[in-house]
């Protein structure tokens, strides 16, 4: 399967407007912090950022200089092998152990690993899971 671990995600509230993505990315950059993973989405006239980043503290301290709503939470990240059926193995094993997923990105690209984020109802559970 691969590695897992419970990790610290910022969760940063903004209005939906043009440009949101080049200002939230701005604002990390400038606190000196590097974004490890990105996934945003709009809802009417609100976006929401999900970012883990090398120096949470230092990101929070941009996001929040610039007016942005906040917080952390607890996810899984997963290492996981980048090759046909991984996430399904995955998602069978979190399926069978009763694991109710919030939601969950990730990316490859042409790494070996994948990188996978998730949010569930227990988080130490799935890591237990998982390996």
């Amino acid at each position: 399967m691969g590695k897992s671990r419970i990790a610290k995600q910022i969760v940063a509230e903004t209005e939906n407007k043009v440009g949101m993505l080049a200002d939230v990315t701005d604002a990390v950059a400038g606190s000196g912090a590097n974004i490890q993973t990105i996934c945003a989405y709009a809802m009417g006239d609100k976006a929401v950022f999900y970012l883990i980043t090398d120096n949470n503290q230092k990101a929070l301290s941009g996001l929040k200089s610039k007016g942005y709503g906040v917080k952390e939470e607890d996810v899984v990240v997963v290492d996981l092998v980048n090759e046909v059926g991984s996430a399904s193995s995955l998602a069978k094993k979190l399926k069978d152990a009763g694991i109710d997923l919030s939601y969950i990105y990730g990316s490859a690209g042409e790494a070996k690993e994948s990188l996978i984020v998730f949010k569930s109802d227990n988080n130490a559970k799935a890591v237990t899971v998982i390996g």
